[in-house]
């Protein structure tokens, strides 16, 4: 898969937490594979819908050479998967990648207080991130419900409302991917 080109420098902020919010998976796809090929610390990538994991094993991509690709749905180990990585990243400075939100929620579908398990993971990993000035990219399958609030596309359930994520839509155009900020009311 070819990366298509971004339109916009400096996105998603390196050192912070960052919601990648999408309504095209390929396009998301695109972007992530682009990110990937730009860092050069260690990247732990959770590939909860299993496209990114698709075009490797296919060969269409190539991974990096500092990447931990995590297949989420083939194995047993997320738990301990998760408990490894937030220990690396508390001690060195790493880009985490959660592809995606949805695929997260749909891989603990039944489980009690999904949401709230799903969130403290990501507090959790946010805030041991913090210490080693890491990055974390949560891609994120999203549109506009009637009440013009972002929510997850399969569920309906509402988008992580934190103030320690920035929001980033990602739209494709043209064989490009256009990155653009979101503003606090979720607009561009």
């Amino acid at each position: 898969m070819e990366p298509k080109k971004t339109a916009t420098q400096n996105m998603p902020k390196q050192n912070a937490a960052n919601m990648i919010l999408y309504d095209d998976s390929f396009v998301k796809t695109a972007f992530f594979t682009k990110e990937v090929s730009n860092w050069k610390i260690p990247i732990f990538y959770f590939d909860f819908d299993l496209q990114y994991t698709g075009f490797v094993k296919a060969g269409i991509t190539q991974p990096s050479k500092n990447l931990t690709l995590f297949n989420c749905q083939e194995n047993d180990s997320l738990r301990k998967d998760l408990q490894t990585v937030i220990e690396k990243v508390s001690k060195t400075e790493s880009l985490i990648i959660i592809d995606s939100l949805n695929g997260f929620f749909n891989l603990l579908e039944g489980k009690k207080d999904i949401g709230r398990l799903i969130n403290s993971f990501l507090m959790l990993l946010v805030s041991s991130a913090k210490h080693t000035k890491s990055t974390v990219m949560v891609g994120i399958l999203s549109k506009l419900n009637n009440e013009n609030k972002l929510i997850l596309y399969n569920t309906g359930r509402r988008v992580i409302e934190n103030a320690q994520f920035t929001k980033i839509q990602l739209t494709g155009s043209e064989n490009n991917i256009l990155v653009e900020p979101l503003n606090s009311d979720d607009t561009i």
